[in-house]
């Protein structure tokens, strides 16, 4: 039987945290500059934020809209928002909240963003060779970050073989804005509660929706017929899990514990540390 096989990429097929390293730093640098501070005491500063960010990662999200759309933990580029502003707090700096989001969510990450460099997890070629248009799943890759630059680095883990990943290239969507949420939108709940998260997780996410509903539609399948693997379960995996849909959590050493345990002991559900034994996972389904 035929399943739809829906893939995050960044963060899922990448090493966020060796691809965003140069992002947090250059972010770091800007930040002394701003604050007019000793690089070394923002970066003392900003180590000790994150340790309060990693050790209580429920307190600390991604607001979007005024809401937390994902936990701040989970990647460098996450994690850095709720650094950068209890950095400003701590140097009573731009204490205008707008102004603030300004400089930090839009100048400074887009900025930054272009230092990031292409680090792959291990295996991830040989990982999306399996799933080409011969095996049992219908394989596509449905991304936040912008669709050419994902087509160029499967172009680039598709070097590694003699037909290349081309049939794959073409079935990459990105700017699939699943962190919009849609209070409107009432063909889902509202919200998921997890064990050990005192935040709901919002569901309502439209505009991620109806890019998987058509992914669905047009492979013919019902939702209990749908595979997503992702790396963070708030941004990737919420959504299609509510519906229905089977789904995988590639892990870090930064994924929450609630999220981690919830879906290791959920059918529907799983975790992984590398993507052998996510392609193992998925041939048994």
């Amino acid at each position: 039987m035929t399943k739809l096989l829906v893939l995050d990429f960044d963060g899922t097929m990448t090493d966020a945290e060796k691809e965003g390293a140069p992002y947090r730093a250059g972010y770091l640098a800007d930040l002394a500059l701003l604050a007019d501070k000793d690089p070394d005491v923002i970066q003392t500063w900003a180590e000790e934020f994150s340790e309060q960010v990693n050790q209580n990662p429920q307190d600390y999200g991604w607001k979007f809209g005024g809401q937390i759309v994902a936990p701040a933990c989970v990647d460098p580029y996450l994690r850095i928002m709720p650094i950068a502003r209890m950095i400003f707090d701590r140097a009573s700096a731009f204490k205008n909240e707008n102004e603030r989001d300004r400089i930090l969510d839009r100048i400074l990450y887009k900025y930054n963003y272009k230092k990031t460099i292409t680090a792959f997890r291990p295996h991830a070629g040989d990982f999306l060779q399996k799933f080409d248009q011969q095996s049992d799943y219908q394989t596509f890759i449905v991304t936040n970050s912008h669709t050419d630059p994902v087509r160029d680095k499967v172009q680039q883990l598709g070097s590694e073989f003699p037909d290349g990943l081309n049939w794959l290239v073409e079935r990459v969507h990105g700017s699939a804005k699943k962190y919009i949420i849609d209070p409107l939108f009432d063909q889902i709940d509202e919200h998921l509660t997890l064990p050990g998260l005192s935040r709901p997780i919002l569901l309502r996410r439209k505009h991620y929706f109806d890019v998987l509903d058509d992914l669905r539609s047009s492979v013919g399948v019902d939702w209990n017929d749908v595979v997503v693997l992702g790396d963070i379960f708030e941004l990737d995996l919420c959504l299609p899990f509510s519906l229905g849909a089977t789904v995988g959590l590639m892990r870090t050493e930064f994924s929450p514990n609630y999220e981690v345990d919830y879906l290791d002991t959920h059918e529907r559900g799983a975790t992984f540390w590398d993507l052998n034994s996510a392609a193992e996972w998925l041939a048994k389904l």
